[in-house]
């Protein structure tokens, strides 16, 4: 806890003699900046955040009600106690001084032992509030830390057994939220997926949704069919709910030999169908109920075939809902129209791509609420995923596995020769620089044709490096020990776009080129 003669105290006053005063009975005590008119005290308090401020109301220009006022408004002094040393003795007047945010009301002539005092207790009790609220701030991480963790971190041993591919997003509107979704393996024909979504925010909701997602995990084993899950769950959630929380859930499950897709929805927001080739559309018709209110509710099931190419999005009201600066709702047209773009892209990229649109369209409106988005593609033969050791014989091997889906795919030689070498150069300095060279650590590398473009995804564990934010161009083969390796230039060559995100502690590079039929290339 911060000790009373490291706190700093802010003195206003248009008088030099009361500054002088306070001066002289203060500085022994705590550290002092001064200022004597209220504009200068606002851009002190900018500058240097005080911890008490000591303020006269009369003064020329901007007076002590309005400097108060203007105080609170500012977030680095919003909870900084302000006292008012006035001559001002009216009840009026201290009330006023009350309602424009003041802690404290002192009438002058003040004596120098009471202003101390006053001046202690103030400082100790922000103090005290301080501590505590640092160690909310703490207890709050490690939620935050348990809440993440509780999320899938890599969907690779999924889309290995299952023949699909993920892109997922949680961002809580506070350091921990009531959104959460989770895929769940249950046997080699199963594979089970949930979002939902708990009234309120904060720790409360997101206790809620732990359990309604601890819960799900162990049904979805035991039950094959969505809507029996989304009905066990419930009755589990309402006959114990003194809190009268309730959540919105929707369970999806895909059988990869029959490419059926099972739905059932608890209340949430409808999943949207990326059919390959197709307009978007909603995946189911009603809203359902929502968990947790009263036990023995039924549920509607939905029977969907995915083909490959197909795509499912799940995601919570903080995409549907978000507003922007001039109140407008994204909303659920806007979401149907953008995601006409999506088809043909992949999961990672239709879940950042959606996530980009909503924070478009909010710009700086504060997000209001926790935002959620899963997204399931199915797998085609027109992609390739490899686990990689980080040895650079594994490197050409991946190199190898490109040159070869590319002369699949009937790739133009010249671009792949350049796909082949933007491939090895980003490759070769995660390896290098990102791993170490650690044979026990893997890079996740895949190759996906989607319409007229070929793309490139890495992944990786190691620290986080963005090579698109660059400021070197130099090439591996100009500076071999350069920071992180990365020969950037020599890729921007090779690609048309290079997109970087940081997600749950991993690193993912996604080139893309655009093709053109072999003649044309020629």
């Amino acid at each position: 806890m911060k000790t009373l003669s490291d706190c700093r105290v802010l003195l206003v006053d248009d008088a030099k003699a009361n500054l002088d005063i306070l001066v002289e009975g203060l500085k022994a005590d705590h550290k002092l900046s001064v200022a004597m008119n209220g504009e200068t005290a606002l851009q002190v308090a900018a500058r240097t955040t005080p911890d008490l401020v000591l303020l006269d109301i009369v003064m020329p220009g901007m007076d002590g009600y309005e400097v108060c006022r203007r105080l609170r408004q500012m977030p680095e002094t919003a909870d900084v106690p302000i006292m008012f040393l006035s001559s001002l003795e009216e009840v009026q007047n201290k009330t006023r001084g009350f309602e424009a945010g003041a802690n404290d009301y002192l009438t002058k002539p003040f004596e120098m032992l009471e202003v101390k005092a006053r001046v202690r207790s103030l400082l100790k009790a922000k103090a005290y509030s301080d501590a505590v609220k640092e160690q909310i701030a703490t207890e709050l991480r490690v939620a935050r830390d348990i809440q993440m963790g509780m999320l899938p971190q890599d969907f690779t041993p999924f889309e290995k057994t299952y023949g699909v591919s993920f892109g997922a997003v949680l961002e809580p509107a506070r350091e921990v939220g009531g959104d959460l979704y989770g895929v769940c393996d249950a046997g080699p024909e199963r594979l089970v997926m949930f979002l939902g979504d708990v009234s309120g925010k904060g720790i409360p909701a997101s206790m809620f949704m732990v359990r309604a997602i601890s819960l799900a995990r162990l049904l979805a084993r035991e039950i094959a069919e969505p809507e029996r899950i989304l009905g066990r769950l419930n009755d589990e959630l309402a006959a114990d709910n003194p809190s009268g929380m309730f959540v919105t859930f929707v369970c999806a499950v895909f059988e990869p030999k029959s490419h059926r897709l099972t739905l059932a929805n608890a209340g949430h927001c409808r999943p949207v169908l990326l059919p390959a080739g197709q307009p978007p559309r909603w995946a189911v018709k009603n809203l359902g109920t929502a968990l947790g209110f009263e036990t023995g509710l039924e549920f509607e099931r939905t029977e969907l075939t995915l083909n490959a190419g197909d795509a499912l999005i799940l995601y919570s009201d903080g995409v549907s809902e978000a507003f922007n600066p001039q109140e407008e709702c994204f909303g659920n047209e806007r979401l149907l129209a953008d995601a006409v773009a999506f088809t043909g892209q992949s999961a990672p990229a239709i879940t950042a791509n959606l996530l980009q649109n909503v924070r478009v369209f909010a710009g700086s409106a504060p997000q209001s609420d926790d935002l959620a988005i899963l997204t399931l593609k199915v797998s085609s033969s027109d992609c390739v995923r490899l686990t990689l050791g980080a040895t650079p014989e594994e490197v050409m091997r991946g190199v190898e596995a490109l040159q070869e889906f590319a002369a699949a795919q009937r790739v133009p030689e010249k671009a792949a020769f350049g796909l082949a070498l933007a491939l090895e150069e980003c490759a070769s300095n995660i390896v290098n620089h990102a791993l170490q060279r650690n044979a026990r650590k893997t890079l996740h590398v895949a190759f996906e044709r989607t319409g007229d473009s070929f793309v490139i995804e890495l992944c990786d564990d190691g620290p986080e490096f963005d090579p698109t934010a660059a400021t070197s161009l130099k090439s591996q083969a100009e500076d071999d020990d350069l920071p992180g390796g990365w020969g950037i230039e020599l890729v921007r060559r090779n690609v048309d776009d290079i997109r970087y995100r940081r997600e749950a502690g991993r690193n993912t590079l996604r080139l893309t080129k655009r093709l053109v039929s072999a003649s044309a290339d020629e």
